[in-house]
């Protein structure tokens, strides 16, 4: 009796080994195939990212986006006032990006833009002058004495090669190097001009924006040397500022209008004045006025 006791306990040990073990895979199963799908969206996202349009220009204006909508939105919701300022940061970002841009587009249209070659050779002058024959008596190169060698070979010091400028020398050089492109650089208030009666807080916080978003802008903009590149990418920089400023906006709004249709505005009508003509509160239906509470009383 304690022999078939102990084997039915072992028994059931080995099924719950057995249960545990087959729970255990089951779990590191659903694991792996939870990774799995996880990998295969990831890719199939990726791919979906990969898909470009068929214009250059909407496929530039894409990625602009991606970078500069973000810092648009967190300084146009700085401007919780009143709606007034928003409107000016909406106007001033926009004519700002029509002033930035409309300089450029002018310079790729007279083939001047980032020292694009002139289509136009340069023809070498022609130099009919005759021949003028080394005089007989003059003393040539190999005949002059050393010091007057050196006098040549050195008349230019910093333009020989042998030259080795001071550190302090190299320091100012590049010093005024940065002086002259930092002075060669666009300044984003050169395109950013104050738009007449909009408001200046609204004017102030879209200055900032812009200087933060103008270089993307225009470097996204040079890069398109097909025309009909550059149109898209206007039209469609121009339009989507635009309504992501609309959706700024309704984010915004803290009360979302309840959305109705056109039978319950008429029955809802309709029951107002049957209220109104029964001499029923509207505030609270089916309750009658008492006027003779609502007018005091005679002295």
């Amino acid at each position: 009796m304690n022999k078939i006791s102990v084997l039915r306990e072992h028994i059931k040990n080995v099924l719950r080994l057995e249960k545990r073990k087959q729970k255990a895979e089951l779990k590191e199963r659903s694991f792996f195939e939870y990774k799995l799908r996880k990998t295969i969206r990831k890719i199939l996202k990726e791919a979906d990212d990969i898909i470009s349009h068929e214009s250059t220009g909407i496929n530039v204006l894409a990625d602009l986006l991606e970078t500069i909508v973000p810092i648009l939105k967190s300084y146009y919701k700085k401007l919780g006032t009143d709606i007034q300022q928003r409107k000016s940061f909406r106007a001033h970002i926009i004519k700002g990006v029509q002033n930035l841009l409309s300089p450029v587009a002018l310079m790729f249209k007279a083939g001047g833009f980032a020292g694009k070659p002139s289509e136009t050779p340069v023809e070498q002058p022609q130099n009919d002058a005759p021949q003028v024959e080394p005089e007989l008596d003059a003393e040539p190169e190999d005949q002059l004495d050393e010091e007057d060698k050196i006098s040549v070979d050195v008349s230019n010091a910093e333009k020989n090669p042998a030259f080795i400028p001071l550190k302090a020398d190299r320091k100012e050089k590049e010093e005024d190097k940065k002086e002259q492109s930092a002075s060669k650089e666009p300044n984003p208030e050169d395109a950013f001009q104050q738009i007449e009666g909009e408001d200046e807080t609204g004017r102030n916080i879209a200055l900032q924006s812009f200087k933060r978003v103008e270089k993307q802008i225009r470097e996204a903009y040079s890069l398109l040397a097909n025309e009909d590149d550059r149109n898209l990418f206007y039209d469609y920089l121009i339009t989507n500022l635009k309504l992501y400023f609309d959706k700024f906006e309704d984010e915004l709004q803290i009360t979302v209008p309840e959305p109705t249709t056109s039978e319950y505005e008429s029955e809802k009508t309709r029951k107002e004045q049957e209220y109104s003509a029964s001499g029923v509160s509207n505030d609270v239906p089916g309750l009658e006025v008492d006027q003779s509470e609502q007018e005091p009383a005679e002295l």
